[in-house]
C-alpha cells in the first residue's frame, strides 16, 4: 500500500510544482518537467495493479485440495497449488524471504 500511496503523492506534488512554475522554465527544462508526472502516473498504475492482484488472493478447497485463486496483472483468473506470494514479492525487488533485502 505505501507504493500507492507515495506515487500518488509525487504526482499530486510535481504536477502542483510544475504548474506554480511552468512559466519560468526553459524549453528543456519544461520538458524534462513533464516526465515527472507521467512517472508519477505510470507508477500510479503499477502500484494499482500490484495492489489489486494481491487483494484478489482467496483460497478455496476442493475436493481435499487446496487451491489459491487470484486475478492477474492482465485480468486473467489465475490459481496455482501454492501460494504465490513469495513469487509476487521477489518480483518486486526483494529476494522472495520477506525482509526486502537481496541477499
Amino acid at each position: 500500500m505505501f507504493p500507492l500511496i507515495f506515487s500518488i503523492l509525487w504526482t499530486v506534488a510535481s504536477t502542483v510544482i510544475i504548474a506554480t512554475n511552468f512559466e519560468g522554465l526553459s524549453p528543456f527544462e519544461r520538458a524534462l518537467a513533464v516526465l515527472f508526472p507521467l512517472f508519477g502516473l505510470f507508477a500510479v498504475r503499477t502500484s494499482w495493479l500490484h495492489w489489486r492482484r494481491r487483494s484478489s488472493l482467496r483460497i478455496q478447497e476442493n475436493d481435499g485440495a487446496t487451491w489459491y485463486v487470484w486475478i492477474e496483472l492482465d485480468g486473467s483468473e489465475r490459481r496455482s497449488t501454492r501460494d504465490p506470494r513469495d513469487d509476487w514479492d521477489s518480483d518486486s525487488g526483494g529476494d522472495g524471504s520477506g525482509d526486502g533485502g537481496g541477499d
